[in-house]
């Protein structure tokens, strides 16, 4: 994932005949504070993280987290809840929200004031249907345009169609993928025999690269969103030679945003899905709703968010060319682990098609 540079920069490319990389000097920049400051309205808890930024060449993932910072959350009737530390930079709300008031954050840390627009409480989202279509995902491991490098996946894609509310039309999703297997092992059986049993196996894998944000087109009246694409799965997955694929199970959370956080997702979109091409966007900072109130030249990352989110599940396998694919939802909401195995046993969540 590519990092986000807080600081804008003028890049001068001289075309000499030859081609200079231009590294720039950036890791001297200062630690910036960061906020990771998502509330899903439908929660009973949920935690803001604070923590420093780190700079662009830094392989860790977030800075040191903030604990010393104090942190409310504002309704638009002036009532203040404090929200207390936890550990590591974690910041426990355990308060919910009342969707007919507005809410803002504030942050004091180190003698500065950042406080967020007031965001709404969004109404909970549904999506007028979920439906797959067989595809061919072309992924290309490197930037060369050779042919051999170009690995052709089948599989299906998932799309929805979504009605979105009038007042905030804007989505984003999430994802956990759970990928059945099974295989057979050789276990004691009476008198010293051996017997057959099937291992019945799961593991999780979350989906990669940019956030999954969906609008109405930007030039239509109308607000409906027709073949919004979801995620690809492929048809098969194998993880070692005696596996047998069951399916997927396709645990999908639909949460409303605000055009507030849709704009910043699409902001760090640009940026994730630039390949520092000539003509590709520059890195600027995303559009946040939080600023630094008690200095203007003070930055802040991150962004404050309330979400209601909905979730539905799917079973899906791919059969055969001639039998196509079974996509179904699940109704039942079992927990599922990570990851596991029975031997023997069924697991209670297990899907057929």
């Amino acid at each position: 994932m590519k990092r986000i540079i807080t600081y804008s920069f003028l890049l001068f490319v001289l075309l000499s005949g030859c081609e200079d990389v231009y590294r720039p000097d950036i890791d001297v920049v200062d630690n910036v504070l960061v906020a990771d400051a998502r509330i899903s309205a439908d929660e009973e808890f949920n935690s803001i993280h604070l923590y420093e930024s780190v700079a662009y060449y830094d392989n860790s993932r977030s800075g040191p987290g903030i604990t010393t910072a104090d942190v409310k959350l504002i309704d638009s009737n002036g009532n203040e809840q404090e929200i207390p530390h936890y550990s590591d930079g974690q910041y426990v709300l355990s308060q919910s929200l009342n969707p007919q008031l507005q809410y803002k954050l504030k942050i004091e840390y180190q003698g500065e004031v950042y406080e967020s627009t007031f965001e709404e409480v969004p109404q909970k989202p549904s999506l007028d249907s979920v439906y797959g279509i067989e595809e061919v995902q072309i992924r290309q491991e490197s930037g060369d345009n050779d042919v051999d490098n170009v690995d052709k996946i089948e599989g299906v894609r998932l799309y929805t169609d979504i009605t979105p509310n009038n007042q905030m039309p804007y989505s984003r999703f999430t994802a956990r993928f759970v990928v059945q297997y099974n295989y057979s092992v050789e276990v004691p059986g009476p008198f010293g025999s051996t017997m057959i049993e099937t291992v019945y196996g799961w593991k999780t894998t979350y989906p990669q690269g940019a956030f999954n944000i969906a609008s109405p087109p930007e030039y239509s009246s109308s607000k409906e969103i027709k073949k919004h694409p979801l995620y690809f799965y492929k048809n098969s997955v194998k993880y070692d030679f005696d596996q047998f694929f069951s399916g997927w199970i396709v645990i999908l959370h639909h949460h409303a945003l605000s055009e507030n956080a849709y704009n910043y997702y699409d902001d760090l979109n640009k940026q994730l899905e630039s390949e520092g091409k000539i003509f590709d966007p520059l890195y600027v900072q995303a559009r946040s709703n939080i600023k630094c109130i008690s200095d203007s030249d003070q930055k802040i990352l991150g962004n404050f968010e309330i979400s209601m989110s909905n979730e539905t599940r799917y079973f899906l396998r791919y059969m055969s060319k001639t039998n196509g694919f079974v996509l179904r939802e699940i109704e039942e909401r079992y927990d599922i682990p990570f990851s596991g195995e029975q031997v023997g046993v069924i697991p209670v969540f297990w899907q057929y098609p």
